[in-house]
């Protein structure tokens, strides 16, 4: 910097000069002349750093017009007293021009600054904004500092037993960062802290903890004062939006508690209202059997062992159905992908499905042979899940179509219905939890409301959604997609 001012300084003598003796010899007054030299000041001052420049441009201006342009010309004598004055004015004016364009050129940059430094800081704010995790929150904040200080940042994140420690640092690096995180202050170079590291350690704390260590390579590099203070204000901005990230995941979570105690609390009150009935029917008949046996006709009893099945049939659809609720609200439900034929596999489910005693007509309707990617357990209780809504739902007499069909790499499943279909407002709560739909038909009131986002449940875990339409001319559809298996012969 120092070598270019000073090119810079003879440069702009030089040329003045010259033009000075253009001048010079086409007649002008030495009034000109002197406007050049502070024309040459000025340009000094502008191209260059400091006040002191100017001053030397302002000394060595006056001292050249004194010797190629004051009589006696090619020496520092001046027998004119006049030009006494005149080197003084053009002086002052020289110095006085070139401060005064020195603060212009200052006020310029620190204007400039300033609007890098909002830009900067408006750019952090609103990818910070954009971040949904305290991970992404932390890679955007180190993003933005690499672009600020055009060095390699590294970013220590969570508890120091959770690190992953770049390769490039050192043992006494880690004890470093280490001491950064567990006091909360910033250490390594340029600090009051182990300050001959090559490294600078910024500690990402909050009011309550400290969240991660970013680490500079400043490879002993000194940070200016102006970029130091603009990496303090995205650090501080990243920690407000890791604390309110924070913040709203205890939020998330206490709904989650809330949720959950009030899922549990109706859960158990379902349990109470829907168990009673079976097991009050169970124990009725079974206790009726037990007396008159004997008195009963062939044709009674055997009703009776038909509604002691049907009862524990639905007894044990429902215990499954709250081991699979159990098993995706705890987390533990785990996937036992392999490729099924999709025929087999709804004719296996049909077994298991209670009819209580109505003739709805099921048909199986599949294209060609197909195979697609699932858990055969689960699956299964999906199928027997929706033709039980199904048969549940609908009158006597009535037609269920289960129907696969091959649409790309998918397999479409579907259960259709000729109902009497659901309402816009039925369909949007019928895959909630607990919710149940009275149409005014047999036993359609009993259940619990798992059956459908047990469902929905599962088939989201298969990377698909469960979706829900009417049926042509009446009734419903309820539909999902699988991923398709190629049949190896």
């Amino acid at each position: 910097m120092k070598k270019r001012d000073i090119l810079w300084c003879i440069v702009s003598l030089a040329l003045s000069t010259a033009v000075a003796f253009v001048f010079s010899a086409l007649g002008f007054s030495d009034a000109n002349l002197i406007m050049i030299y502070i024309l040459g000041v000025l340009m000094v001052a502008l191209l260059t750093g400091g006040y002191v420049w100017g001053i030397i441009s302002s000394i060595l201006g006056v001292l050249t017009f004194n010797f190629f342009f004051a009589e006696p010309i090619f020496t520092f004598s001046v027998y004119n007293p006049d030009y006494l004055i005149t080197f003084v004015v053009m002086f002052a004016t020289s110095i006085t021009c070139s401060v005064l364009t020195k603060r212009v050129k200052n006020y310029a940059a620190e204007n400039a600054r300033k609007s890098y430094r909002s830009e900067l800081l408006l750019q952090a704010s609103r990818s910070l904004q954009e971040a949904s995790t305290s991970q992404e929150i932390l890679q955007k904040t180190v993003k933005q500092l690499g672009k600020l200080l055009e060095k390699k940042i590294y970013c220590l994140m969570g508890k120091p037993e959770n690190w992953k420690m770049p390769k490039e640092l050192l043992k006494e690096d880690r004890a470093t960062a280490l001491w950064c995180y567990q006091h909360g202050e910033d250490a390594g170079f340029s600090t009051d802290v182990l300050r001959e590291s090559p490294y600078m350690f910024l500690a990402v704390k909050g009011k309550q903890k400290t969240f991660a260590v970013i680490v500079v390579d400043t490879k002993k590099e000194a940070i200016g004062t102006f970029e130091r203070g603009i990496v303090g204000t995205i650090i501080h901005e990243c920690v407000f939006a890791l604390e309110k990230e924070e913040l709203l995941n205890k939020q998330r979570e206490a709904e989650m508690r809330l949720e959950k105690e009030q899922l549990r609390a109706n859960l158990l009150r379902s349990i109470s209202h829907d168990l009673r009935s079976p097991l009050t029917s169970i124990s009725g008949n079974a206790e009726n059997l037990l007396a008159n046996e004997e008195k009963l006709p062939a044709g009674r009893r055997r009703e009776i062992y038909r509604d002691i099945y049907d009862d524990s049939k639905w007894l044990i659809n429902l215990v499954e159905n709250l081991l699979s609720i159990t098993r995706i609200e705890n987390g533990n439900m785990k996937l036992d992908m392999q490729g099924e034929i999709v025929e087999e596999v709804i004719e296996e489910a049909l077994k298991h499905v209670n009819f209580r005693g109505k003739d709805q007509s099921v048909r199986i309707e599949c294209d060609e042979i197909l195979m697609a990617k699932m858990d055969l357990k689960l699956m299964l209780q999906v199928i027997i899940n929706l033709v039980d809504n199904a048969v549940k739902y609908t009158p006597k007499n009535a037609e269920i179509l289960i129907k696969a069909e091959a649409e790309g790499e998918k397999v479409i499943l579907s259960v259709r219905d000729n109902g009497t279909g659901l309402t816009p407002e039925q369909k949007e709560k019928v895959f909630d939890m607990y919710y149940t739909v009275n149409r005014g038909i047999g036993d359609a009131r009993r259940g619990m409301g798992l059956g459908l986002p047990l469902c929905q449940a599962i088939v989201k875990a298969h990377g698909s959604r469960l979706e829900v339409c009417d049926n042509t001319p009446k009734g419903t559809v309820f539909q999902f997609a699988l991923s398709k298996e190629e049949i190896l012969l």
